[in-house]
């Protein structure tokens, strides 16, 4: 008997195997074989948040309910994975166990700590305002308590940016159209966030406001009827500008792409419905397909990017300060 030790020997890409096998499983809906995929792969410390996201999704399809969240919470307490999106299907797992009051608990946290990506707030306002209503009467009678007309009217235009977000909030359960002068003040006014006038406009398009409004963002004014707004569709500027990523990031790297695609929603989340005039969408692709690089830790020249968008340097350099801008405040702090 030989007594060396013996040696583990890895197989050659038996990492990225595992993962694919994985993947696959998953689309099979063979989710207990992906599992268990998963779990040696972690084991082997590869791909460490695809791997446990992964594993999570199937021990939501088993139904292994608990088990998936406990998994969530540590991917959120170690910053695993993109946090808002974890963050996203933790709150989703909360609510198929009915754990209203955690979502509250979990949500007010986020709000008054974090930035919340402009392209997210709304989703997780909604999700703020449903755990809310589910929880017993008497548990959240601060929200259910309606404040004075005067209080509404004084948070909207006069209110911390907290303050705002609340009488906004408040707005969705109240007849807006007693509020005209107030909300046609908001909306007109360039210090006021642009994030929660898209906000406002959504509700106003909730309550079917069908008067023509104007509005002002980043330093435009829009006349626009609420009521006929599509806030689904995104614009033809920033489409293209999506479409042009796509094409020369898409292949090489997917998940570049959808990082890259989520900062283009989320700058039109931000514009939304202010056009962009006269702007080069060629120019606009390779600024954000630049500033995204280097918020990723990639690097890459800027005359590669000129070459493949076909633009000038000159052209990148002038749209970048404007790009740059648009992340800057694309972040809502409550």
């Amino acid at each position: 008997m030989n007594d060396k030790k013996k040696k583990v020997v890895t197989f050659p890409n038996l990492k990225k195997r595992l993962l694919e096998k994985a993947m696959e499983s998953m689309k099979e809906r063979k989710f207990e074989e992906a599992l268990i995929l998963f779990d040696q792969a972690h084991d082997h410390s590869f791909a460490h948040s695809e791997v446990e996201l992964g594993s999570v999704v199937c021990l939501m399809e088993l139904g292994r309910l608990t088990e998936a969240k406990n998994r969530c919470k540590k991917m959120l307490r170690e910053d695993v994975g993109d946090y808002f999106h974890v963050l996203q299907i933790y709150i989703t797992i909360l609510i198929q166990l009915k754990e209203y009051d955690e979502v509250k608990v979990t949500i007010e946290a986020i709000l008054q700590e974090d930035k919340i990506p402009a392209e997210q707030a709304q989703t997780f306002f909604k999700l703020l305002d449903f755990a809310r209503k589910m929880l017993p009467k008497g548990e959240f009678e601060e929200y259910k308590e309606a404040p004075t007309d005067d209080t509404v009217s004084d948070n909207l235009l006069k209110g911390t940016v907290q303050e705002q977000f609340g009488a906004l909030q408040r707005l969705k359960s109240l007849n807006a159209r007693s509020y005209r002068e107030a909300i046609e003040t908001y909306l007109l006014d360039e210090r006021m966030h642009p994030i929660l006038k898209t906000i406002l406009l959504e509700t106003l398009h909730d309550q079917q406001w069908d008067d023509e409004t104007k509005i002002t963002k980043l330093g435009q004014t829009v006349l626009v009827r609420p009521s006929k707004m599509d806030f689904q569709e995104m614009d033809p500027f920033f489409a293209e500008i999506g479409n042009l990523i796509e094409r020369h990031v898409y292949s090489e790297n997917p998940s570049l792409f959808e990082a890259l695609k989520g900062m283009v929603f989320k700058y039109h989340t931000v514009v939304y419905p202010v056009g962009m005039n006269e702007e080069n969408a060629s120019a606009w692709a390779a600024s954000i397909h630049l500033i995204g690089q280097q918020l990723y830790g990639i690097e890459d020249s800027m005359e590669k990017l000129s070459q493949l968008y076909n633009v000038t340097l000159e052209d990148i350099e002038k749209v970048s300060t404007k790009v740059q801008k648009l992340e800057e405040i694309s972040y809502l702090q409550l």
